[in-house]
């Protein structure tokens, strides 16, 4: 078999001989690790078991003193006097241990406190002063003096333990005092039996500022210092360098009589040898594994050569393929792997044949894509948008879910509603063919899915994907099931979308809103050109919906013109009469005749005048000035403007400030909103014998910052058809009225980007509920 650069066998071994190298590595470092800690347990145990033996000596020794001071004191009687006892104790305890007690000092104290007698070295002499014998008295009737049997104390910077032995008789007490120095000395006494190498060292520290011995806060880490001192038992155990070498050093804390840290003993055996130990066994290990990383590459190699030589047939018959040679048939040549390879290349012409099917479903989507086109074409072609924009949007809901049309399983409508900020349920669709396959999904996915989704909200400031959609107007699909997403809503994650993608519709003015598509129970994904008919299908209708905005908000205009010319035209005419025929009621001495005459119709000469002030208003081209106003101010002053007519028609008003109500807009404006409604609510209320009443409220809601105000009366309120044209201009069903006064109102309110609607019933009360944008310092 010839052997190429880029050979299966070559590749194959480089890769056996990676994964062995890594295999090895891991084991060794495995290893390794483990006998380093291994190493590290076996000094720590070791400085554990020194420093037990250490604190095992240091008992001991008071114990020694003990018992050899007890053997002694019974030999002497108290009357041979106190000072030759303290010498001929001294003297004896020489004899018995002459390193031990060579620095000792013995004192005689009365059980008053006297110091009677003291003999020893004189470097030691004179540590128990009346100053602190009252210490020593104290600390022997302790409770944890009687188990120890001794304690520590500092005195002029030194440390000494003492051992307190009373003696005497019945009538009278004395004090045997021991005093043995605490130090270096102390400590190396100690150490004998340890079985110390050189290189381990031992060290006495003290907390005092005796410069002749090592202080414990220089000896000592910052950090560790302040352990020590926190710590409430007396063994201490780390990792320390000294003089740039590694120990591991045990600290046995001295604490004196009063719980205060005195110093420590401190013992540190070398880690020299567990380095050396360390080295060595990585070498050995690093040895080890390089052996048998070459023993196995070298066996490998060998294998895997042996076992790919009937490669080299199916190799020929891969090229015969390659070079586009039919074969019929294919011999199935080898064992294990190489058997199944060849039963592969055998299955392969199968596939290629699979292949050509894949190609004619292909062509069966490319199909499918070009009767979406033509669905699209008809759907837009169908849809006469200047008519009804609600009856349009339907008809696209609709035709989502066609088989005529696009063919999708389920689409739901979601308008947006600008005065609560969300998009709330609408309109459902749901293809027929879905009866078929409702056993897929549950029942209420689809039987009472129209009641869910009618009661759905989706809040509009939120990062949910239908109103991401519909902030950035764009459409988001997703190959996958809909729990999966935060949709806006947990209703939209029960009702099984599948395969789904959100269309939004913009530039519908109140109809805007999303569409939400998915191909229930089905495995047909979104592809990129479905998603670039959909954008085509988006771009067009939202054309159309924009065409007709335009040329409402163009017939609006040219009616408002209609109505600004037929003001100017009429006014000054009709200005001037009702100026003369006031003047004639109201002058001094007219005919009887004339004043009987004017006098029948000056209401309606008042009321000609206020539509003339009204028209004038709304009539004379201005530019408005936008500014910070405060509703509950206007509603106060308007109220106040009322208050004669209220008293005089019996009228109750109440106004309920929950809010100052601020909003940019114009004073002036919003003041002649207000001045109408509380007109119209006032001439609801003629018919009404009694119980004449006006509420006015104020709030503002916290979620989508809006200010809402409401005023609410129980007069005779209107009729069904009266509020589907209450705000067109000129309808009226008061003979005194023009018509305008409301028509005005609701093109302020949409002026000021607001929302106004009136809910009422006939025979019952009236309600008018405007919605403005809360006012907002960046704005």
């Amino acid at each position: 078999m010839r052997i190429k650069k880029n050979s299966l066998l070559i590749k194959i071994i480089f890769y056996n001989d990676i994964a062995i190298f890594l295999t090895s590595i891991l084991i060794a470092v495995v290893v390794i690790l483990t006998s380093f800690q291994d190493m590290e347990q076996r000094v720590e145990d070791t400085t554990k078991n020194k420093m037990n033996l250490l604190m095992g000596n240091y008992k001991s020794y008071f114990g020694e003193i003990r018992n050899d001071v007890y053997k002694e004191i019974a030999k002497y009687r108290i009357n041979e006097g106190n000072q030759k006892v303290a010498e001929m104790l001294k003297y004896n305890l020489l004899k018995e241990d002459f390193r031990n007690y060579y620095n000792s000092v013995i004192t005689i104290i009365s059980s008053d406190g006297e110091l009677l007698a003291e003999y020893g070295n004189k470097g030691n002499l004179g540590t128990l002063t009346e100053d602190n014998i009252h210490i020593l008295l104290e600390t022997s009737t302790k409770k944890e003096f009687e188990e120890l049997g001794y304690y520590l104390a500092e005195v002029q910077g030194k440390i000494y333990g003492r051992v307190v032995i009373p003696y005497g008789t019945e009538d009278i007490t004395y004090y045997l005092v021991v005093s043995i120095p605490i130090n270096k000395d102390f400590l190396t006494s100690l150490t004998e039996g340890l079985e110390l190498s050189s290189k381990d060292k031992v060290y006495f520290v003290t907390n005092s500022s005796d410069k002749s011995e090592l202080q414990a806060k220089f000896f000592f880490s910052h950090r560790t210092y302040r352990e020590i001192l926190r710590k409430d038992y007396k063994n201490y155990y780390l990792n320390k360098k000294i003089n740039g070498l590694s120990y591991y050093v045990g600290i046995y804390n001295l604490i004196g009589y009063n719980d205060s840290y005195l110093g420590s003993f401190v013992i540190s055996l070398s880690k020299e040898k567990v380095t050396e130990e360390k080295l060595m066994t990585a070498i050995y290990i690093g040895i080890l594994v390089l052996l048998i990383m070459i023993i196995s590459s070298t066996v490998s190699s060998k294998v895997f050569r042996k076992l790919l030589l009937p490669l080299s047939q199916i190799a020929d018959l891969a090229d015969k393929i390659s070079n586009g040679e039919k074969v019929e048939d294919i011999k199935v040549v080898g064992q294990g792997e190489i058997r199944t390879l060849s039963i592969s290349f055998k299955e392969m012409i199968e596939k290629l044949n699979v292949a050509q099917e894949d190609l004619t479903i292909q062509n069966k989507e490319l199909v499918r894509n070009i009767e979406k086109i033509e669905a699209i074409d008809k759907l837009l072609m169908g849809m006469n948008i200047e008519q009804d924009t609600f009856k349009t949007i339907k008809k696209l809901v609709n035709g989502f879910t066609s088989e005529v049309g696009l063919g999708y399983s389920r689409a739901m409508y979601f308008r947006y509603s600008r005065e609560n900020d969300y998009l709330i349920g609408e309109e459902i669709s749901i293809n027929r063919t879905l009866k078929e396959e409702s056993r897929k999904g549950f029942k209420f996915q689809l039987k009472n899915l129209k009641e869910l989704i009618l009661f759905t909200k989706v809040p509009i400031n939120n990062e949910s994907l239908l109103a991401k959609s519909f902030r950035e107007q764009k459409i988001i699909y997703k190959n996958d099931d809909g729990y999966k997403y935060d949709l806006g809503n947990d209703v939209l994650k029960a009702v099984g979308l599948k395969n789904f993608f959100i269309f939004p519709i913009h530039g519908a003015g109140k109809f805007s809103g999303v569409v939400l598509v998915d191909n229930y129970t089905k495995d047909v994904r979104i592809n990129q050109e479905e998603l670039e008919l959909l954008n085509l299908l988006s771009m067009n209708f939202s054309i159309g919906i924009n065409n007709k905005e335009i040329v409402l908000d163009t017939l609006e205009s040219q009616r408002v013109m209609t109505i600004e010319k037929l003001a100017t035209r009429f006014l000054k005419l009709r200005g001037e009469v009702v100026d003369k025929l006031l003047k004639c009621v109201d002058s001094e001495n007219p005919g009887e005749k004339i004043i009987e005459e004017l006098t029948t119709i000056k209401p309606y000469l008042a009321r000609i005048k206020e539509d003339n002030e009204s028209l004038k208003f709304y009539s004379e081209e201005k530019e408005e000035r936008y500014e910070r106003v405060c509703l509950d101010k206007i509603i106060n002053e308007a109220i106040e403007k009322y208050s004669k007519r209220f008293k005089s028609e019996n009228i109750s008003v109440s106004f309920f400030n929950a809010t100052s109500g601020s909003v940019l807009g114009s004073r002036k404006q919003l003041e002649k909103v207000i001045k109408e409604l509380i007109e119209n609510a006032c001439n609801a209320l003629l018919n009404k014998k009694n119980n004449r009443r006006i509420d006015i409220i104020l709030s503002k809601r916290r979620i989508n910052e809006k200010i809402e105000l409401k005023i609410i009366d129980n007069g005779e309120g209107i009729s069904a058809k009266q509020l589907e044209d209450i705000y067109e201009p000129f309808v009226s069903y008061s003979p005194q009225t023009l018509g305008l006064g409301l028509f005005f109102v609701h093109k302020i309110i949409k002026d000021h980007g607001g929302v106004i609607k009136h809910f009422s019933e006939e025979g019952n009360s009236t309600e008018v509920k405007i919605t403005l944008n809360a006012y907002k310092e960046e704005v």
